[in-house]
C-alpha cells in the first residue's frame, strides 16, 4: 500500500543505458532508492546513472575501506552515490564502518548498512546502526529519511537463524529489530556445534 516503501536492487546488472531507461520508468512508483545499477567499479557510470534520474541511488556494499568509499563521495560533481552501503563484515569492521559514515556524513550521503550473511554479522550491524545519528538532526525523525534503518531480509537463512545460542532476529509491529544485548561483544553466542553442520572441508 501506500505507506511501504519500495526499493529496487539490479545487483549490478545494467549497462548505462538500461540502468538510465530502467530508472526512468520506475519514477512514477516513487522508487525509494535504485541499488547498484552499474557495476560497483563503473564509478562514472554510477554517476551518469544518478544524473538522469530523480530515484536515488544506492550502493557500496562492494566498496572496501574508507578509501573505496572515498572514491564513491569525491568527484567533479559531488558523491556518485546518495546512499551508501558498506557491509560490516567486508568492509573493514565496525571501527572501519564508523569512519566511513563519518566520511558519508561529510559528503552528504545516507547510510544504510548492507547486511547479507550471518546472524553475527547482523548483530553487528544493529550496533552500528544504533551508533548512527538522525542525519539530518531533527526532533521528529521520519522512516526512510533521516531515521537510521538495516537491511533485513526476510527468507530462510541458516546462518543468520541458526547459529546463535538462544537468540532469534524478529521483527517487531513497529518494523523495527532489537538490537541484541544480552551477552558481552555484539550481544550474542555463536553456537560452535551448530556451525560444524555448516563446515565444508
Amino acid at each position: 500500500g501506500a505507506d511501504m516503501k519500495l526499493m529496487v536492487d539490479a545487483n549490478h546488472a545494467y549497462s548505462v543505458p538500461t540502468a538510465v531507461h530502467l530508472a526512468k520508468e520506475m519514477e512514477k512508483y516513487k522508487v525509494s532508492w535504485f541499488e547498484e545499477p552499474v557495476v560497483p567499479e563503473d564509478i562514472e557510470g554510477y554517476r551518469r546513472v544518478q544524473s538522469k534520474t530523480i530515484i536515488p541511488i544506492a550502493g557500496g556494499e562492494c566498496s572496501f575501506m574508507r578509501y573505496g568509499f572515498r572514491d564513491l563521495f569525491v568527484g567533479p560533481s559531488g558523491p556518485c552515490l546518495d546512499i551508501a552501503q558498506p557491509d560490516i563484515a567486508a568492509s573493514g569492521g565496525l571501527s572501519e564502518f564508523m569512519k566511513i559514515a563519518t566520511l558519508a556524513s561529510t559528503f552528504g550521503v545516507s547510510l544504510v548498512p548492507h547486511v547479507w550473511g550471518s546472524g553475527v554479522g547482523l548483530a553487528a550491524g544493529l550496533h552500528a546502526v544504533a551508533t548512527l545519528p538522525l542525519t539530518p538532526y531533527t526532533c521528529n525523525p521520519v522512516y526512510m529519511e533521516n531515521e537510521p534503518v538495516i537491511e533485513f531480509d526476510r527468507n530462510p537463512n541458516a546462518l543468520r537463524d541458526q547459529i546463535l545460542v538462544g537468540h532469534q532476529f524478529t521483527l517487531g509491529d513497529d518494523g523495527a529489530i532489537a538490537v541484541p544485548m544480552d551477552k558481552p561483544g555484539l550481544g550474542v553466542e555463536v553456537d560452535e556445534e551448530a556451525i560444524k553442520r555448516f563446515h565444508v572441508p
